[in-house]
């Protein structure tokens, strides 16, 4: 079974796709309704351009790295935990985003650990 193939890795791949082609509203749309409240479309590009401010130009590479269904902090309604990996000149950063049952992103982290 391929990453891509699990509902939350697809969510996740999508989400980081839109950031990196700068559709900010169709990332913000895959926030949960919750989360939605407290990150807004703008919220989303500055927190993404600042993660990649220290390189020098658009992403080249989105890749879903791995995923999980079992976690220690998963709550009854999560459906994965996901890491999404982000390159492009002079920098590698990543998200990684925990997708729930409505398929929609409750948590999301910048950078990679």
């Amino acid at each position: 079974m391929s990453l891509t193939s699990t509902e939350h890795g697809a969510v996740a791949l999508r989400f980081a796709e839109a950031l990196t082609r700068g559709e900010f509203d169709a990332a913000h749309a895959l926030l949960s309704p919750r989360l939605a409240k407290h990150i807004s479309p703008t919220e989303l590009q500055v927190s993404y351009e600042k993660m990649i401010a220290y390189g020098h130009g658009p992403a080249k590479h989105t890749e879903l790295v791995t995923t999980l269904e079992e976690w220690p902090d998963k709550e009854p309604t999560d459906l994965g935990w996901a890491y999404v990996a982000i390159s492009g000149p002079g920098y590698g950063e990543a998200v990684t985003v925990v997708v729930n049952d409505q398929r929609l992103i409750r948590t999301v982290e910048w950078g990679r650990p």
